[in-house]
């Protein structure tokens, strides 16, 4: 999540975990915004009666970075006890394929990164590095098909991962959209991979598939059932569900959700899995779609005097007309609607399955210390 503001906003987290924490259980909600220099101080407080779960089934935890360092927000956020409490493991999105090749994504490097991966090291985390094409989903064929297909550029790909490697505790592949005919191809170059690494962990972030054929565009590329004596875990992409059919929407459903983590559990057997939590918003636009942080969700909410409202599944939202006159749309969570979601999730998906909370920084700032309070 890259959010222009957030660094700015970094200081606020701590005291806006405490205040918030109770003050998001309603069921509609009006903002207030008071500028004081450079920051804000938000508050919102209730309008309805809808109640926090008392308690939610712990989880395994993880959490994904988006890029190969921290900015002041997601460092403020990671260092904190309640969010060690929930969470054990952090994803680096850092290494990008670049003419056959994976390195961090610029401007960083080598050393920059060995920085990050200590200090999360020192504060008790397990350290995974993500590798990714960073293509968009309507870029196709992605240009990794073709690197698939030659085991010469799949061995120099394979070279370079097994480099940066050495710095963390497991490689996690983030496939872009690939076509259904490069499923042999894609399981090749895994299993190149693992062996590679015989002594490391290989995980997967996987199409959130609910059944076969895939009901996702280029679901049937990645087979789990023929790949995961291969994997240390898969990461189930229940992200972005609305992102693509043209219909604003919430960021992602709990029956959904479910839907895909029972379809994927005994495809893959012993093999550990998790579903993924989007900690970011989207932004409705009359063309386009973008992510949005919690805090600037609020943020703009103030701006504008709109009321934020909270539907059935606890996801907040609202609309407003933008500075060209078009009608915009903003879907958003917060602490309650992550709890709930976890809370529906437990009718069905058994507790070994883990949650990958994806986009650390853009939360919102009382998420940690609610889950920390609620996970029994």
């Amino acid at each position: 999540m890259h959010t222009a503001d957030r660094s700015s906003l970094a200081s606020l987290s701590t005291s806006l975990s405490t205040s918030l924490s109770t003050s998001l259980s309603t069921s509609l909600c009006r903002l207030s915004v008071s500028l004081l220099g450079l920051l804000g101080v938000l508050g919102l407080w209730g309008c309805g009666d809808a109640q926090l779960p008392d308690s939610v089934k712990r989880r395994s935890g993880t959490v994904l970075v988006d890029g190969c360092g921290l900015d002041s927000f997601q460092e403020t956020s990671l260092l904190s006890d309640n969010t060690r409490a929930v969470v054990s493991e952090i994803i680096l999105l850092c290494l990008y394929v670049r003419d056959d090749l994976a390195s961090p994504l610029a401007p960083a490097d080598r050393r920059s990164l060995t920085e990050t991966v200590t200090q999360l090291h020192q504060r008790g985390y397990r350290v995974q590095l993500a590798v990714t094409t960073g293509e968009p989903v309507t870029q196709t064929p992605s240009k990794l098909e073709a690197l698939l297909r030659d085991p010469a550029r799949r061995a120099l790909l394979t070279s370079s991962v097994v480099d940066y490697s050495s710095l963390v505790d497991g490689v996690v592949i983030a496939p872009p959209q690939l076509s259904n005919g490069s499923e042999s191809a894609f399981r090749t170059w895994l299993g190149e991979l693992t062996s590679a690494l015989p002594s490391l962990r290989v995980s997967l972030f996987s199409p959130p598939s609910s059944e076969s054929p895939s009901d996702i565009p280029g679901g049937d590329a990645i087979s789990l059932s023929a790949l995961r004596s291969q994997l240390a875990q898969v990461y189930l992409m229940t992200l972005d569900l609305h992102c693509c059919d043209g219909t604003p929407g919430p960021t992602t459903a709990s029956d959904w959700i479910a839907n895909v983590a029972l379809f994927a559990k005994p495809l893959l057997g012993a093999t550990p899995l998790s579903i993924a939590l989007p900690l970011y918003g989207t932004h409705y636009g009359a063309k386009t779609q973008r992510e949005v942080s919690y805090l600037e969700a609020v943020g703009l909410a103030g701006a504008e005097h709109i009321q934020i409202l909270r539907d059935e599944s606890g996801a907040l939202h609202f609309d407003y007309t933008d500075s060209s006159g078009a009608l915009a749309h903003v879907y958003f969570d917060d602490a309650h609607s992550t709890l709930q979601t976890l809370s529906n999730l437990d009718q069905t998906v058994p507790a070994e399955v883990g949650v990958l909370y994806y986009g650390v920084g853009a939360e919102d700032p009382a998420l940690w210390a609610t889950l920390k309070e609620r996970m029994k």
